[in-house]
């Protein structure tokens, strides 16, 4: 005996009455809403909800949207390291060991090598970059930019098969959601810097989880593999994939317990019985997605959302299938903890990258922040890499932007509200940004931290959604648009048979081409920025001058200079000696000497000028005062000027390692033992993990057995 059918849903924002049954698509004789609605779907038995009506995909919207990803980014593919991508490849040791340093990646902090605990831990990343040093080598960042932008290519390839899901019967508008996140401007210091790699791989893996627990909503059977053959590809490859990860899991993570081979075998084992369902790879995409960068854990609620908006759930239902997600959620924030120690890490006092929780301004400035975040979404220019004390003065109760912040959140969550009550397309989307913009202003919220334009890589997905709506709602507004020729729910692919369909998509498709086209040049534009440190620092200049941290950066680039500088006067000095004897070589050299002195003196001269402003900005920015020892002790020698400015340094940041440690190979040079023992024994007190202090003190004390950790605070000074 057939189940009685439920009757079937009208479209959000629809007049007109519920029908019994379901009928083919007739356009209504009038509508209050614009015509960008969620489709209904065919209702499901009582007894269940599921599985839901399965929507095939047309693929070319997937392949363009994955060419275009790849396409921008192609001018990326000759660029070398730039700003984090040193830190997080070139000085870290277990990255460079290739293979061999897979296991230690798994068990250390992003930062391990940087000497501060942030409690970042992002393993995946790094093992990829370990993966490129053993096949590649550290020669070649070019293969790593390319990989950046294969990757950018599969989150559109993906996304694009999502948004079909979500949209069934309207190709056109979710290719051009699509196309709105894929070139959107704000995604270069994503794609175009290695290190934004973390970012890439966090959100094509919540993608993936989406799109893979869609698949669970729409099966009709146990295993993907027993479904149509449509889905054997992507059932496929993510399998493939997690058995890979779960050998090299498993041998890293389980080595001490098990050995490295058993600890391979179990990490297959438990990936492979994950991978045979559609659940089992959503929930294994999530683990990849933690393994990538932890604040993945705000996509926990884009798993109801997407069943509430597009498959008609209701609240409870959908909050109810995220249990499985739930577990493995806690799974990894266990492993979290027994690998690196901490949940939270310790940030340090820093004025520069958090300068709002010393002034204890973190709430004001946040909403002050909310305000910029929106700016850059509509309006992506201009773009700076760093946004340190002081791009952006701090919030306040007297400051109108932290004020027109509040209300335009205040505003924003009520029409949130608004859009979910009526599963609006708007909604949605409004919903997204909040949820995956929830870690940008959380960092500003909790620790006071910078703003930072990678925190906006995944909010530009629910930005899209409004702007596709607001551009449909203007052109049915100003009856460019006829709402009667609404896309039906029908199989992707037929609206090329359909030219009165094409025709009705043709404003809205003219808009978004020439917002994409101008987000797109913005992009192609903005990519060679990041070609390296020194044009990156520098193209920041005109734009953010009163960055304490951008003028520190562009001064170390010129010192970077003047030392290149410096070892040619070295080289030219030591075959001044060598060809003393012929007078031809010495008149050579010496005129070699005077341009290469010449360049050296220019290039401190502005080292120092950035480095004063950015004392100016920030008078107690010990790393600066640093820099300017640096440039008297290595560039132009002036050995008082470089004691002077170390104790500077110490006097700013007391816990600054190197600043000890050159004050003590200055010493050393100088004869004065015990004063260099003193200050590499307080280089290793600060920072325990210091190597150059390490390795000083150590050679010192063989040379002469002093070990002095205690000097009168009058011998100091004196010196």
């Amino acid at each position: 005996m057939s189940k009685k059918k439920q009757p079937v849903s009208q479209r959000p924002g629809s007049g007109a009455p519920q029908n019994p049954a379901p009928r083919p698509s007739a356009p209504p004789t009038q509508r209050t809403q614009p015509v960008v609605t969620i489709p209904p779907r065919p209702s499901a038995p009582t007894a269940s909800d599921l599985p839901i009506e399965r929507t095939p995909v047309a693929w070319w919207p997937l392949l363009a949207l994955a060419a275009i990803g790849v396409l921008i980014y192609a001018n990326t593919f000759g660029h070398q390291y730039a700003l984090d991508d040193i830190a997080a490849i070139g000085q870290n040791l277990f990255v460079k060991n290739g293979l061999k340093g897979l296991p230690d990646l798994m068990r250390t902090e992003f930062w391990h090598f940087s000497n501060i605990s942030l409690g970042y831990y992002r393993p995946l990343s790094l093992i990829t970059f370990a993966l490129e040093q053993e096949f590649f080598g550290d020669k070649h960042p070019e293969y790593s930019h390319q990989i950046n932008a294969v990757l950018y290519g599969l989150t559109g390839l993906s996304i694009g098969a999502l948004l079909q899901k979500w949209l069934p019967g309207k190709t056109v508008m979710a290719f051009l959601i699509g196309l709105a996140f894929i070139t959107h401007p704000i995604h270069t210091e994503i794609v175009a810097n290695i290190k934004g790699r973390d970012e890439l791989l966090s959100f094509l893996f919540i993608s993936l989880m989406l799109l893979t627990y869609w698949k669970q909503l729409e099966a009709k059977t146990s295993f993907w593999y027993q479904g149509p053959t449509s889905d054997m590809a992507l059932g496929g490859v993510l399998t493939v994939f997690n058995v890979v990860g779960g050998w090299v899991i498993g041998s890293s993570l389980l080595v001490n317990s098990f050995g490295a081979t058993a600890g391979g075998v179990i990490g297959v084992l438990v990936m492979a019985g994950l991978s045979t369902t559609w659940v089992g790879l959503a929930c294994a995409s999530l683990y990849f997605a933690f393994l990538s960068k932890e604040s993945s854990i705000v996509s926990l609620a884009l798993i109801p959302a997407m069943q509430y908006w597009f498959a008609r759930r209701n609240v409870v239902r959908s909050m109810v299938s995220l249990w499985p997600f739930l577990i493995i959620a806690a799974v990894f924030f266990y492993q979290k903890k027994q690998m690196i120690g901490t949940l939270s890490g310790n940030p340090p006092t820093d004025w520069a990258n958090y300068p709002y929780a010393i002034l204890n301004t973190k709430t004001s400035t946040m909403f002050k922040f909310f305000v910029w975040y929106i700016k850059l979404l509509i309006l992506p220019h201009p773009l700076v890499y760093d946004y340190s004390y002081n791009v952006i003065p701090t919030g306040g109760k007297s400051d109108l932007l932290s004020w027109l912040g509040f209300f335009s959140m205040i505003g924003l969550i009520v029409l949130t509200w608004i859009g979910f009550r009526r599963r609006t397309l708007w909604g949605f989307g409004l919903f997204w940004f909040f949820v995956t913009m929830a870690p940008g202003l959380g960092f500003i919220y909790s620790r006071g931290g910078i703003l930072a334009e990678r925190f906006l890589y995944a909010a530009v997905m629910g930005f899209a959604f409004v702007l596709v709506w607001a551009v449909q709602a203007l052109v049915e507004k100003l009856g460019v648009a006829k709402p009667k020729e609404d896309v039906p729910s029908e199989p992707a692919g037929t609206l090329a048979a359909r030219p009165s369909l094409a025709m009705n998509y043709l404003p809205l498709a003219a808009i978004l081409a020439v917002v994409c086209g101008l987000y797109s040049f913005k992009t192609v534009t903005r990519n060679p920025d990041w070609e390296n440190n020194f044009v990156l620092f520098n193209s920041a200049l005109p734009y953010a001058p009163t960055s304490c941290q951008v003028q520190r950066h562009v001064a170390n680039e010129w010192i970077e200079k003047g030392l290149k500088e410096r070892a040619k006067i070295d080289t030219a000095n030591s075959r001044l000696v060598r060809y003393q004897t012929k007078p031809d070589s010495v008149k050579k050299y010496q005129a070699m000497l005077g341009e290469y002195n010449k360049e050296t003196s220019k290039y401190a001269r502005w080292a120092l000028d950035h480095l004063q402003e950015s004392c100016r900005i920030y008078p107690n920015f010990g790393e600066s005062y640093f820099s300017m020892a640096y440039v008297f002790q290595r560039i132009t020698p002036n050995v008082d000027s470089a004691k002077y400015y170390y104790k500077q340094t110490i006097r700013a940041a007391s816990s600054y390692a190197p600043a000890y440690n050159n004050l003590g190979v200055i010493y050393q040079n100088e004869g004065k033992y015990q004063l260099a023992s003193y200050y590499y024994n307080k280089s290793m007190e600060v920072n325990p993990a210091y190597q150059d202090g390490k390795n000083n003190y150590a050679a010192l004390k063989k040379a002469t057995g002093l070990d002095v950790r205690f000097l009168p605070d009058s011998v100091i000074r004196a010196n």
